[in-house]
């Protein structure tokens, strides 16, 4: 088990790959500023955003090949304020990598509204079509929907990032640190322990209502993380069939996290469809560790016969523990027909599984804040 500190501060150093290409500094860490410099490099390269802190008004949009580089999470600031709606939705600052180029977003503290009565589903960062993106040594606090959002056909990592307080009780749902949203299909292209996932590696997550959820044929891997404050819902989470999705979360990968101190979950993972491995998980002060169970959307009728359409089904959990016990999965009863053990899941190591690099390649060798 790693320790569970989060780096803070220092100097950005460019990441491999990066320092050759164009360069330009936005006078001020305003977006329209900050827009005007991603709009000087129409073909990539990376954009300076000084130290200082300024109201986000409106959305900063980047394309692939943008790297976005503030001073630090200290010393750069963009908050959500008075000139914004706080009832609605919307994101900070908006990635789109359907080009095939690379994104980089670091040294940022974002900031919603903190004002208890809002109740915008709003993001901090979102990203869409982003193949080999990082998001890292970012802060992302009280965003109603998310402090990242990653959709469609993306991969990447999300590392080093801390996020504070994204749930908001006056909408009483959602409120993730970091949500997934495939690209709305069942994939043939599974291959587990492969980099075609959305990671979450080393990041501390603090007051959210779930630090990771998904759907729509996500597949994200969840590691190394501390997660602590959950309040309302379990902390790891991801969504089956329903809830609006045409298909349900199709593969994740959760190991070697650190899960504590809860302030209104009773549980620390519940996985609601697709398959996965669950391993070496520390979980303390929940009342229960892990679930499998269907999915709970009331529209859709969860008394058909098994197997029901992308339930929980070839998960793996070995080696978590609770309180310093170790522990297996609990089976609701209203789940009990559809999820049994030796056929939809087992309490072993999926044999031939290897888990990908760590740390992720993309964060390997390349600096931060």
């Amino acid at each position: 088990m790693r320790t569970w500190a989060l780096m803070m501060g220092g100097l950005l150093v460019a990441a491999s790959g990066w320092a050759q290409e164009p360069q330009a500094t936005a006078a001020s860490c305003a977006l329209p500023d900050i827009q005007a410099a991603v709009d000087r490099l129409p073909d990539g390269g990376t954009v300076h955003v000084p130290a200082g802190e300024a109201e986000a008004i409106g959305t900063l949009r980047l394309g692939g090949g943008i790297r976005l580089v503030g001073a630090g999470w200290e010393q750069t600031k963009l908050f959500r304020g008075p000139a914004s709606d706080p009832h609605a939705g919307g994101s900070v600052i908006a990635a789109d990598g359907s080009n095939g180029k690379p994104i980089e977003i670091t040294g940022l503290n974002v900031v919603g509204f903190l004002d208890d009565a809002t109740d915008g589903w709003d993001n901090g960062i979102s990203l869409r079509n982003a193949t080999d993106f990082r998001v890292h040594h970012c802060r992302l606090q009280r965003f109603g929907a998310s402090g990242i959002s990653v959709s469609g056909l993306s991969r990447g990592v999300v590392d080093h990032c801390l996020f504070v307080d994204n749930f908001k009780k006056t909408i009483n749902n959602v409120g993730y640190g970091v949500v997934v949203m495939g690209t709305g299909e069942w994939r043939d292209d599974l291959a587990p322990g492969s980099a075609d996932s959305v990671f979450i590696e080393d990041c501390e997550f603090i007051g959210s209502r779930h630090a990771i959820a998904s759907n729509g044929g996500a597949r994200y891997v969840f590691r190394h993380n501390w997660v602590h404050g959950n309040d309302n819902s379990q902390a790891v989470d991801c969504h089956g069939p329903g809830y609006g999705s045409a298909h349900g979360t199709q593969w994740v990968e959760i190991y070697e996290n650190l899960i504590e101190k809860p302030i209104g979950g009773s549980t620390a993972i519940m996985l609601r469809g697709g398959g996965g491995v669950v391993f070496r998980n520390t979980v303390r002060d929940y009342l229960v560790a892990l679930v499998l169970t269907l999915d709970f959307d009331q529209k859709l009728d969860w008394s058909r016969p098994y197997p029901i359409p992308e339930q929980i089904s070839n998960m793996w959990c070995w080696d978590n523990t609770i309180n310093g016990n170790p522990v297996g999965p609990i089976i609701p009863p209203r789940s009990a027909t559809h999820i049994q053990e030796g056929r939809d899941y087992f309490t072993r190591p999926l044999e031939g599984y290897e888990p990908f690099t760590y740390p992720h390649p993309l964060a390997r060798n390349a600096g931060g804040p």
